[in-house]
């Protein structure tokens, strides 16, 4: 759990090298006040961040967070300055704690009003915007000494903060910003942050993609988290407690007259208690054993029975269903989960042997027209687990008549869940059965134990929480909403729909279901805000949903000039950066800078001013343009049914990938690192790298013409920071442009010595 980045702003007194923590020579008389900091000599830097670690521990909602880090001095002599840490916003340092080199020593607590003065000092002289969002929070600060030369030295810092709940949320945040700025021996950082609560938990999300949240019980989680200083704008963790059966909570931003965003964050009990959990009437293993099966994969096959077996309980009534070229049954009816039924189920699987062809159709056939002993009326929905690793080679061959076939014998909304097995199965089929009826699928590839995941998916598959959902809110414009169409809710999962309004106010949110054949519903109060960008990070959550929303189907339909147009454009305007659309943010800058665009894959070149299409507030393009590189690789998008390619499209564009720190796509894991130089995010705005400038996304491509020109730590510069809203888009750096109300701002270096400012 390494992090490169120096969490703390890091500033240093020989060396300008990492940035946050300041340290520095102890302001002296006659330098300037206590918030004086002497301009730095020039030189490499001496002293850097070694390595970082950051640990919360939040209890009934008081967090005890500690900071242990390692500085090194790479010097030929000791050095020693003062370290000031930034409060989060509304921490209370209680209990603070400091210790150096193993001996604890004395620190103070700056208010807001001390600590605006040192940090606005510390901007002027050391020219570090990084430390202006802080500004107006409060403060710790403590003398360290001595760093030895050539040698290490640890700091340990322990404080307690209450957090106050908003809107039945928690959050713990720590700030991140400063240090983005620091060289890259800041040192790797790991993040952790433990919850207990005496009331369980019902949501725990962090806005993190490379975030893991583990559950170990209902009233515990735990968060964990590693990556590039460039990924985040604040580390920040939100959880909210459990008020009924199930949980909702409601994460919404609304920057003035335009539609707002919201995720509603649905939560389920993590288990039912043993005696009410539903027998289940009818689950059936459908699983290939086709030739292609052969070997390890035959090995695998038969792993995931003994799994799918030994899941079962007494209560339970279930069949195996083999296929190859002809299908085979373990039983002739679905039997209960005896212990003789599944002895004899065990014996049958280790004699099943690999060969033939694929007979799909009639597998499902035949899982389809089972019926259980006691017909429970429907209260209990029958299951299908469906493992392949191929295409249908006999019988029905083509996908679109096994799709009419099973729809028409499936009198009984059964649920079908889908393994597809290493890269040659058809990617297309397995998709459109789930999606028909209304289940899920998933992937085991090279170096998987099949076994694991269909552990997971019988664990998950004998604990439904609430079947039929329907998500409902009272009076409110919603658009855009994903998913348009909920399924099941399972016990330990976490169902997200996001979604666009238009009208903010105090709403009921309904939640419909059914629980053992029962009707339920469950009523939430929650407030869509007029105007707020707390949450700001939830318009790129949505974002990623509708964008994969479209890539689907851009897949299914092919490149249609007005799916990929949308694409493009949200691609461009939240700065999701795909394997597919990242080309789209770089010619985003390119059209920001005037430039052209690079070459088609016909080799035509076309000017980038207008050739990118519509971006929120610039021109259109001529209609006639080329297409850029990027849409020509969403043309392409979706045209393989099989093979890795397939396979890898699927999983990027299945919306359970987007929770919130669930689970990560292959698309997820790569993107990271072109995200940390292709866009950096602040207050809600998207930036985008213009030669030496970060840009705001969405400004027309002439802004040069119309920028008013702010030299950086000018008076007018620190008039600007006094604004929450913009403190955070200034802290990015000294040269950016952005939009404020109605005009174009750009900010450009203090000018040096003989030379006109910006030069």
């Amino acid at each position: 759990m390494k992090h490169p980045l120096a969490l703390l702003p890091l500033l240093f007194a020989a060396p300008l090298a990492a940035q946050g923590l300041l340290i520095g020579p102890e302001p002296g008389p006659g330098t300037g006040g206590p918030g004086f900091v002497a301009p730095p000599p020039r030189g490499p830097a001496a002293v850097h961040v070694v390595r970082t670690k950051v640990a919360a521990a939040i209890v009934d909602g008081v967090a005890t967070t500690t900071i242990d880090q390692v500085f090194r001095n790479d010097g030929g002599r000791e050095a020693e300055g003062t370290w000031f840490l930034p409060l989060p916003a509304g921490a209370v340092a209680d209990g603070f704690t400091m210790t150096v080199g193993g001996k604890e020593v004395t620190g103070e607590v700056l208010d807001a009003g001390q600590a605006r003065a040192v940090y606005e000092s510390i901007v002027r002289q050391r020219r570090d915007p990084g430390l202006l969002e802080y500004a107006g929070e409060g403060m710790l600060r403590a003398r360290i000494f001595p760093i030895p030369a050539i040698g290490e030295i640890g700091v340990t810092v322990r404080l307690r903060q209450v957090l106050q709940p908003t809107g039945g949320l928690y959050e713990w945040r720590w700030p991140v910003r400063a240090a983005q700025l620091g060289d890259a021996g800041a040192g790797p950082l790991g993040l952790e942050v433990r919850i207990a609560s005496r009331t369980p938990l019902a949501t725990v999300v962090t806005p993190h993609a490379g975030a893991e949240i583990r559950r170990p019980g209902d009233r515990e989680a735990v968060v964990s988290l590693e990556g590039q200083a460039a990924q985040f704008e604040d580390l920040k963790v939100l959880y909210g407690l459990a008020e009924q059966e199930f949980g909702l909570h409601l994460l919404a931003c609304r920057d003035g007259n335009e539609p707002g965003f919201f995720t509603m964050l649905l939560s389920p009990p993590r288990a039912l208690a043993a005696d009410r959990k539903p027998p289940r009437r009818c689950v059936q293993f459908v699983v290939d054993t086709s030739g292609s099966m052969r070997g390890e994969k035959m090995e695998q096959a038969k792993a995931a029975l003994r799994t799918f077996l030994r899941s079962l309980r007494p209560q339970d009534v279930f069949q195996v269903v083999t296929f190859a070229s002809s299908v085979q049954t373990f039983f002739d009816r679905p039997m209960p989960a005896t212990e003789e039924h599944l002895a004899a189920a065990l014996q049958r699987v280790e004699r099943l042997e690999a060969m033939g062809g694929t007979n799909i159709g009639d597998a499902l056939q035949q899982a389809l027209k089972a019926v259980p002993p006691a017909d429970d009326g429907g209260a209990l929905l029958p299951q299908i687990v469906f493992v392949t690793d191929g295409q249908p080679t006999v019988g029905l061959t083509a996908p679109q008549q096994i799709l009419d076939l099973t729809k028409q014998l499936d009198t009984r909304a059964t649920r079908l869940f889908a393994l597809g097995v290493g890269d040659e199965i058809d990617v297309r089929l397995l998709d459109d059965l789930v999606l028909q009826h209304r289940g899920a699928r998933d992937f085991v590839r090279n170096q998987e134990k099949i076994e694991v995941k269909v552990d997971a998916l019988c664990q998950k598959l004998a604990q439904p929480a609430l079947t039929d959902v329907e998500v409902k809110c009272d009076g409110i414009d919603a658009f855009d909403v994903h998913p348009a169409r909920t399924g099941d809710l399972f016990c330990g999962e976490l169902m997200q729909v996001v979604g666009r309004y238009r009208e903010g106010g105090k709403r009921t949110v309904r939640v419909r279901g059914r629980q053992d054949g029962v009707e339920r519903e469950f009523s939430f109060e929650v407030e869509f805000p007029l105007a707020s960008m707390q949450h700001s990070f939830v318009q790129t959550l949505w974002a990623r949903q509708h964008i994969a929303g479209l890539m689907d189907a851009i897949r299914r339909q092919g490149g249609k000039a007005e799916l990929i147009d949308e694409v493009r454009r949200l691609a461009t305007r939240h700065g999701i950066v795909t394997p597919y659309t990242s080309q789209l943010i770089v010619e985003e800058g390119m059209r920001l800078a005037g430039g052209a665009l690079p070459p088609t894959a016909g080799g035509a070149r076309t000017s980038l001013a207008g050739a990118s299409g519509p971006s929120s507030g610039g021109p259109a393009g001529p209609a006639a343009a080329p297409a850029p590189p990027a849409v020509d690789k969403l043309e392409r998008f979706g045209r393989a049914r099989s093979g890795a390619e397939a396979v890898r499209e699927s999983l990027e564009t299945r919306s359970e990938v987007l929770l919130l720190g669930t689970r990560r796509s292959a698309m997820d894991a790569r993107a990271a690192e072109a995200a940390q130089q292709a866009v950096r995010r602040a207050g809600g705005r998207v930036f985008v790298p213009v030669g030496s400038d970060w840009v705001e996304q969405g400004l027309p491509s002439d802004w040069a013409k119309l920028a008013v020109v702010v030299e950086a730590y000018s008076p007018e510069w620190f008039e600007l920071g006094k604004r929450a809203e913009l403190r955070e888009v200034l802290a990015l750096g000294d040269c950016l442009v952005f939009r404020d109300g109605a005009r174009i701002v750009q900010v450009k270096p203090p000018a040096a010595p003989g030379n006109p400012p910006g030069k």
